[in-house]
């Protein structure tokens, strides 16, 4: 715990930690260059001292070649050369330690008898060379002071030549500037203009460390505060990756809206659910994908309620699927507040058509079951009534009218006897003897079938050739031939007297055969045509409801699909798909090929 602690404060730590050594820095770094300036500062003032006691020597030598020059011509000097602003004082010390002249001449004639200055006077004389430092005086000012041996005269001018040109000079002058005991001349400058400078330095050097300080902290700072931005935004990214990721990976459908009910946002499953083009769910209005308008504006006034309920949609009248949708609010970050709506979609498509499977399946049990009871309590009675009947027309002289009345009782036990034999052939289907046969035979023996029937009803069968050739298929023939008088005898009742039936046969496109049987009948209300292959369901009035779903048990028997087509007033279209044979292996033997289908009346 108190590592991560300390790892909450490490920015500051660090920013701190650095800020502190830019500051040791830049104070050693600012007390270096004062040292070494203090040390130029003492450099230039030494030369600066040199370069006036020079003057003072030269303006000597030149006092000498001319006549009339003593101590008060070089006091003169000394006093102009104290003049000088950077100048404190000026002096000349001779062989007896006597002040012989200086630039405040009351302290001319004084002698140096002991201390610091006695001791200068002596290592001067003695190295020849000068000597500087710094003097501290009562008020507080330094004042930097040189002290050398003061040579006026050249050395190659003789002392007797020297008294032959300037008689004047005395005893005087040559007891100060006697070759063996040299004078030592002393100057003190003064140090305030190198003070103001080296003040000025040590504020710049304070104000460069601020700024450095300053820059430096803001430089770590921004260097935190860029890592942290990146770490921030890598971190955004690997969410919004991650929650795209989830969103789209989803089993259901996401949807979100606005206050407004326009679409915000989706997934792609949702896409896949609805059948819908990105560019058709963009932004566009709710109603115009799932009707859920009212639950949305439900959730929006009151964020707390989920609505679910179970819809069913359609597209061009042909695909339908059942949704279950979940709408719930989509609220604002602390605030109960909703800024739109969340929809669930979830796909019951599959689920409806295997329960309605299963209804499907329980009814065939339920067939099978009264079938056989059927099969054993009905067929045998009208056996017996159908040849009580004939007995009776052969036995009883019968008017005519009686006899119309006979034979109309025989028609009626035929047509429950066929009844029962359809509802024995759909409840218990016998497994298809399958043999590789070409559609088109049997579609065409078909058609010669049906072909009397279909000239008296008045209607006219054109076959339409296919697109591309059909391939062979695995089938019964018996079956598919129930199937296909059924299918055209349906299309021969739905259209009028002076219609026709089209008939196309050929290649769906994708390997399969396709079988298109169309009429220009009424077609069937959209409302019937999730029903018309259900058992006992027909539009007929003497129809029994088991033919198509004869029909479609046979079709899906064989592995393939039966789909219907319909506008009213515009005719009804049967499509039925097949899978062609494929040879798995060059030594297999195909299914027997039968030549000949055998008739089959229509079911």
């Amino acid at each position: 715990m108190r590592i991560k602690a300390l790892m909450r404060y490490l920015p500051v730590l660090s920013i701190v930690l650095v800020a502190g050594t830019l500051l040791v820095i830049v104070v050693l770094f600012t007390l270096r260059n004062i040292n070494a300036q203090n040390e130029r500062m003492e450099e230039f003032a030494a030369r600066q001292g040199v370069s006036v006691i020079r003057s003072l020597e030269a303006g000597t030598r030149t006092g000498f070649m001319q006549s009339d020059w003593g101590l008060e011509q070089l006091q003169l000097l000394i006093e102009q050369a104290a003049k000088d602003p950077d100048v404190e004082w000026a002096g000349l010390i001779n062989a007896n330690r006597i002040i012989v002249a200086h630039s405040e001449p009351a302290k001319i004639g004084l002698r140096l008898l002991m201390g610091e200055e006695m001791n200068l006077v002596k290592a001067v004389i003695r190295t020849g060379e000068p000597l500087s430092f710094k003097r501290q005086l009562p008020d507080g000012r330094a004042i930097f002071e040189i002290w050398m041996p003061f040579t006026p005269i050249p050395d190659q001018i003789a002392e007797a030549e020297l008294m032959a040109r300037h008689t004047r000079i005395g005893q005087e002058l040559l007891g100060v500037f006697d070759s063996d005991h040299k004078p030592v001349v002393f100057l003190g400058l003064k140090m305030d203009r190198f003070k103001e400078m080296r003040q000025q330095d040590i504020v710049l050097g304070v104000f460069m460390g601020a700024i450095l300080f300053v820059i430096g902290s803001a430089s770590v700072y921004f260097i935190f505060v860029v890592q942290n931005s990146y770490l921030v935004r890598k971190t955004l990214d690997e969410m919004r990756t991650y929650t795209r990721n989830v969103v789209e990976s989803m089993a259901n459908g996401l949807i979100t809206t606005d206050r407004f009910l326009r679409v915000a946002t989706f997934n792609s499953t949702a896409l896949e659910i609805l059948k819908k083009p990105r560019e058709q769910v963009e932004g566009c209005v709710i109603s115009e994908l799932l009707p859920v308008e009212d639950e949305i504006r439900q959730v929006l006034a009151d964020p707390e309620e989920i609505i679910e309920k179970e819809i069913k949609i359609s597209s061009d009248g042909k695909d339908r699927a059942f949704l279950g949708v979940s709408v719930s609010s989509l609220k604002e970050p602390d605030s109960a507040l909703s800024r739109g709506a969340v929809i669930i979609v979830r796909d019951l498509t599959v689920i409806r058509d295997l329960e309605q499977k299963v209804i499907v399946s329980e009814k065939f049990a339920a067939l099978g079951r009264l079938s056989a009871g059927v099969a054993h309590e009905i067929r045998n009675p009208l056996n017996s009534i159908r040849g009580f009947i004939q007995y009776f027309q052969k036995k009883l002289p019968l008017e005519e009218e009686d006899y119309r009345y006979t034979d109309l009782m025989l028609t009626e036990v035929d047509r429950l006897n066929r009844v029962i034999s359809r509802l024995l052939a759909y409840s218990r289907p016998r497994e298809p003897k399958l043999s590789i046969r070409s559609p088109e035979d049997i579609l065409d023996h078909c058609i010669r079938v049906v072909s009397r029937e279909a000239g008296e009803a008045g209607v006219e069968i054109v076959k339409k050739p296919g697109g591309e050739e059909a391939p062979l298929v695995l089938m019964d023939t018996d079956q598919m031939t129930q199937v296909f008088i059924n299918i055209l005898v349906n299309a021969m009742e739905s259209a009028p007297r002076g219609g026709k039936v089209f008939v196309e046969y050929g290649s769906d496109g994708q390997g399969k055969c396709q079988i298109v049987v169309e009429d220009t009948g009424e077609g069937i209300p959209r409302e019937n045509l999730d029903k018309i292959f259900d058992p006992f369901f027909s539009t007929k009035k003497k129809g029994t409801g088991l033919g198509l779903a004869i029909v479609k048990s046979i079709i899906e028997g064989h592995g393939g699909e039966i789909e219907v087509e319909s506008e009213p007033g515009k005719g009804t279209r049967f499509i039925i798909t097949l899978n062609a044979y494929v040879l798995a292996g060059d030594n297999e033997m195909p299914p027997s090929v039968e030549d000949e289908p055998r008739a089959v009346g229509s079911s």
